[in-house]
């Protein structure tokens, strides 16, 4: 090999070795760019909400839940009282939404509108307000938006800043009252159903009662050569089992109407619910109240068996419920679903059915007689 050959292998290997030390300075001292995680909404003070108001764009519905003693109240259903694990859930959903630092979409008010993040354009508005009803925060968060092969997101901004982020995961929030109020508002166990009685608006009763041998239902009165259609009987009896609402509001405030139906479920514990109920435009109207019918509960003894214990705090029990349950649904008045209401008010014909026929005699059973079989002869 010649002397210019080794020269500029020698000069090649120098820039090399050269490269590789370059290289390895630069891998050591690069620190990739820091993705900070924040909270959008910092340093909220829950105490001070008075209120909480929801909207969108895409619906006619909003709600505001107003503090009310130590909960909240749906203002839209007349201050009715809110479920507080859902008004809880709404604020921390909010409260838990972070944003990174390479997340900001825009800064620039003039590109709220298209990005969805106006009063009049977000798909959720959430405004947090104080006693004075003046904002403590709000945040408005945008439809979904594709985002090609990184999936879809949200934008989402403060109602008070002007930076837009972007959020892959934009938690639910609900615009309808009803959301937010309680709508199963009775169980009773069938176990513990003693007897049912549906009155008319002519005050015509019947009753339904649990039978002590089987599952079978017994009605009275019944109609002479009729039994008791169980399938119509059952779904009537058991129709407090699960009574749920579709709307609430204020007794003022409904519509006038004849509660001329009435419902009575007596439970084995003493305790007896009673529901009025009245129909008007395909709508199912109720009114609830509770009673205890039972002894008085006594203090304890000093000697008592545990059967003897439980048996009076049953009676307490049952006592105090029908006290909190009429306290609770007084002054308002429901809507249940149609269905529910013509369980709850079947006419008596519709529970009673013919007895079967009984079965026919065979033709050698009418003659008296059968015929004998006949006698093979032997062969």
């Amino acid at each position: 090999m010649s002397d210019r050959k080794l020269a500029v292998l020698a000069v090649l290997a120098v820039l090399f070795a050269g490269a590789a030390v370059l290289l390895s300075r630069l891998g050591r001292d690069y620190t990739p760019p820091q993705i900070t995680l924040a909270p959008l909404i910092e340093g909220f003070d829950v105490e001070r909400i008075q209120t909480i108001a929801v909207g969108s764009k895409d619906s006619s519905e909003g709600v505001h839940l107003d503090r009310s003693g130590k909960g909240f109240a749906v203002r839209e259903k007349d201050n009715y009282p809110a479920v507080m694990s859902k008004v809880n859930s709404l604020i921390s959903d909010c409260l838990d939404i972070r944003i990174t630092s390479d997340a900001l979409i825009t800064s620039n008010p003039a590109n709220h509108a298209e990005i969805g993040v106006t009063p009049e354009t977000a798909q959720y508005r959430v405004e947090f307000l104080d006693a004075e009803q003046k904002p403590i925060v709000g945040l408005l968060i945008s439809e979904p938006k594709s985002q090609g092969e990184q999936g879809r997101f949200s934008a989402v901004r403060r109602l008070d800043r002007p930076e837009v982020y972007r959020l892959n995961e934009p938690p639910y929030i609900s615009v309808r009252p009803m959301d937010y109020i309680e709508t199963q508002i009775l169980q009773v166990e069938r176990e513990q159903i003693a007897r049912v009685t549906v009155t008319d608006p002519n005050q015509r009763s019947y009753t339904l009662t649990a039978s002590s041998d089987s599952s079978d239902l017994l009605l009275e009165p019944l109609p002479a050569d009729k039994q008791v259609r169980q399938a119509n009987a059952k779904t009537t009896f058991t129709s407090l089992t699960y009574l749920r609402i579709e709307d609430v509001m204020a007794a003022s405030k409904a519509p006038s109407v004849q509660f001329d139906w009435s419902y009575v479920c007596e439970l084995k514990n003493h305790l007896v619910y009673t529901v009025r109920l009245a129909k008007q435009d395909g709508k199912c109207y109720v009114r609830l109240s509770a009673r205890y019918t039972g002894p008085e509960p006594q203090v304890q003894q000093k000697e008592e068996s545990e059967e003897q214990l439980k048996e009076r705090e049953a009676l307490f029990l049952a006592r105090d419920t029908a006290e909190s349950f009429t306290a609770k649904h007084s002054g308002w008045v429901y809507v249940i679903p149609s269905y529910k209401g013509e369980e709850m008010t079947r006419p008596l014909e519709d529970l009673a059915e013919d007895k079967p026929a009984p079965a026919s005699a065979s033709p050698a059973a009418e003659d008296g007689g059968s015929e004998e079989s006949p006698v093979e002869a032997e062969p």
